[in-house]
């Protein structure tokens, strides 16, 4: 036995991962589905279920998953909080019954599970009263997990300010992503609650990782809908944020301090970090703190190798300096500091036109379907000159709803007071006196072009 969190005692079988089959108290099994090969919490019932936090008193993807068993040799200090999953189970339970499930009103059992789970933490928001806190400004912590130095210490992290009113959906597109250096819209990613284990994430999201969306909750509330004061309640809660459902980056948002409101302005401004973001499709967490590791113990020449597999990454296709000039230990705010202003002047991602690198083999495979997209939308390529495919995604020149948005300036949430660029129609500002400054350092050239096109 030993302690958990929350001060119970844990026992092994509370590491038992997968069911062997049984009768569960709550799903539907559809006939012929013997019930093995999910989750063994999806047995129980999910109107009265508690989910139990890990070691390190975390609960995470709903609290469906157990954690790592404590006699396993891979057992350490840093992943006893990682929730197990157990691919080959699930792998062979959906070969054996996904075709009973199929059809629209055809719920699988642990889908079945948390869409119970959600409409009770939904009861629960509604119930929530915020006070002042949307109105405050909040020091947030960002750290990659899994991945330390030497000593101990995160190696990639990011300190910035923000506004604890902020809808989850654009803190992930406009904050997150551009301050630590990730794609915007390229892969899908979930915000987690550590105290009830709720998870949040993108509705509609088409991104190709959503295909493993099994091993992250089978499902969550939309992001779109919540705030970031929705899911921490004090200085020093920590809030999970899983980027790429395939890789795994798993992130840990620390709560440092909360700002009075008198001291809060909502704007969104990094205040400092450590490190330079690893290369998408890096193979998430755990594979590049190995990575790391070899790193630190390469000579130069294998250290300008190294060096080049993350530079040939998407997020520093635009690096442009020879591999000697990057430096793993270094966070380049200045760059840092540009990626969150282009994020914050433009529109908010669309989760349904996620990007995707193509390689057509026919030129019919270009072609696009316009019944998909909405008013304002359209599909950007951008060919690659070094093959023959292209990256594609999915944009709006429609401006965004004022409660999920943020000034195109400084980043402050949407409200009333937020005005319409007058010339694009899609960029909002929390003042006149922004909008004039933005105005005079980028939009005018930004927002000139579009508007004499419609002209």
């Amino acid at each position: 036995m030993f302690s958990g969190g929350m001060g119970e005692d844990i026992s092994p079988a509370d590491f038992a991962q997968t069911s062997l089959g049984g009768t569960p108290a709550f799903v539907k099994l559809a006939p012929g589905d013997k019930g093995d090969g999910f989750p063994l919490n999806i047995l129980k019932d999910p109107r009265t279920f508690t989910p139990q936090p890990g070691p390190k008193g975390e609960i995470h993807a709903w609290g469906i998953y157990g954690y790592t068993d404590p006699r396993a040799e891979h057992y350490t200090d840093d992943n006893s909080n990682v929730p197990e999953f157990d691919g080959v189970s699930t792998m062979i339970r959906t070969m054996k019954y996904q075709h009973l499930y199929m059809g629209m009103d055809k719920r699988k059992p642990e889908e079945q599970f948390v869409d119970v789970l959600m409409e009770r933490k939904k009861e629960r928001l509604k119930r929530t009263n915020l006070g002042t806190l949307p109105k405050q400004d909040v020091i947030v912590k960002i750290y990659l997990a899994h991945l330390q130095d030497s000593t101990g210490q995160p190696r990639v992290w990011r300190r910035f300010r923000v506004s604890a009113g902020i809808k989850l959906s654009v803190l992930q597109d406009k904050a997150i992503a551009p301050i630590m250096g990730w794609v915007r819209n390229l892969h899908a990613y979930t915000l987690t609650d550590y105290r009830d284990g709720s998870v949040y994430g993108p509705e509609d999201s088409r991104a190709v990782d959503m295909a493993h969306v099994a091993q992250v909750g089978y499902d969550f509330l939309p992001d779109d809908k919540y705030m970031l004061a929705h899911v921490f309640g004090k200085g020093g809660d920590k809030i999970g944020y899983l980027y790429d459902f395939g890789d795994k980056w798993d992130h840990t948002l620390v709560i440092e301090r909360i700002l009075s409101v008198d001291d809060s302005d909502g704007s969104i401004k990094i205040v400092d970090g450590r490190g330079m973001c690893p290369g998408e499709n890096m193979q998430g967490s755990f594979m590049y703190s190995k990575f790391m590791e070899e790193f630190d113990a390469a000579d130069y020449v294998g250290k300008q190798a190294k060096k080049r597999e993350i530079l040939d990454s998407p997020n520093y296709k635009g690096f442009g300096k020879p591999p000697a000039l990057f430096d793993v230990t270094f966070f380049d705010i200045n760059a840092a500091h540009e990626r969150l202003s282009a994020a914050l002047a433009s529109t908010n991602s669309i989760r349904s036109g996620a990007k995707t690198y193509t390689m057509p083999l026919h030129p019919q495979a270009m072609s696009t379907n316009i019944d998909e997209l909405k008013k304002g939308q359209s599909i950007v390529r951008d060919f690659s000159p070094d093959s023959l495919g292209y990256w594609q995604e999915t944009t709006s020149t429609k401006k965004d709803k004022k409660s999920e948005t943020v000034c195109g300036l400084c980043g402050k949430p949407g409200g009333v007071e937020h005005k319409t660029c007058s010339g694009c129609r899609a960029i909002l500002y929390c003042s006149p006196a922004h909008q004039k400054e933005h105005w005079k350092s980028t939009h005018r050239q930004q927002c000139s072009r579009k508007y004499i096109k419609t002209k």
